[in-house]
C-alpha cells in the first residue's frame, strides 16, 4: 500500500487478513505530518499497523528539502519496525537518499503468530461489532471526470452522514 493508504487501518489489515508478512509502504509522506514531534504520524502510524498486524513494516519515505519544491518537504525517516511495534532501523529524518538495513526473520515472526493467544489481534478481531464498515460514506465517482471540485464535493457529502 502507499503513502496515504496508510492511515486506513483496514485497508492494511485486509493486506495481513490475506496473509502479508512484511507490509511494504513506498511513500512521500509530507510535513508537518512526518517525523517531527508533535505530528510525528510517521512513525505513529508504522509502528501501529505493524503491532496491530502482527507484521514487519517495512517505510520508505522521500528525504527532500523544501527549498527544492515549494511549498512542502518531505522529511524522510525511512524504516524498518518488527511486529511488535519495535523499531529496528531507521534513517536520520532530513533530505537526500538513505539506506536502512535491518534483520527480517520471518520464521520468528510465524511461530509468533503460531504461539501468542493474545497479543494477536487478528485472532480476536470481531468485524460484526464494525458496522461502520460495511457504511461506504465516500461514495464512488461512478464513471465520471474526477476533478478537485466533485472529489470536495463527495468529501462534504460523506462529512455530512457522519455522527
Amino acid at each position: 500500500a502507499i503513502c496515504y493508504d496508510w492511515l486506513f487501518p483496514e485497508t492494511i489489515r485486509e493486506l495481513a487478513f490475506r496473509g502479508a508478512e512484511v507490509l511494504i509502504r513506498v511513500s512521500a509522506y509530507m510535513d508537518p505530518w512526518g517525523t517531527a514531534e508533535p505530528m510525528n504520524w510517521w512513525t505513529l502510524v508504522n509502528r501501529t499497523r505493524a503491532l496491530e498486524n502482527t507484521a514487519f513494516v517495512l517505510a520508505a519515505n522521500q528525504g527532500a528539502q523544501m527549498s527544492h519544491y515549494p511549498p512542502f518537504s518531505w522529511p524522510g525517516g525511512s524504516m524498518v519496525v518488527d511486529y511488535d511495534g519495535r523499531i529496528l532501523a531507521q534513517a536520520d529524518p532530513g533530505p537526500g537518499e538513505k539506506v536502512v538495513v535491518a534483520p527480517i526473520d520471518i520464521e520468528r515472526l510465524r511461530q509468533e503468530r503460531q504461539r501468542r493467544a493474545g497479543h494477536d489481534t487478528r485472532a480476536h478481531l470481531r468485524s460484526s461489532l464494525h458496522g461502520y464498515a460495511r457504511q461506504g460514506y465516500l461514495s464512488p465517482a461512478g464513471g465520471q471526470p474526477i476533478s478537485i471540485g466533485s472529489l470536495n464535493e463527495r468529501i462534504r457529502a460523506a462529512k455530512a452522514q457522519l455522527p
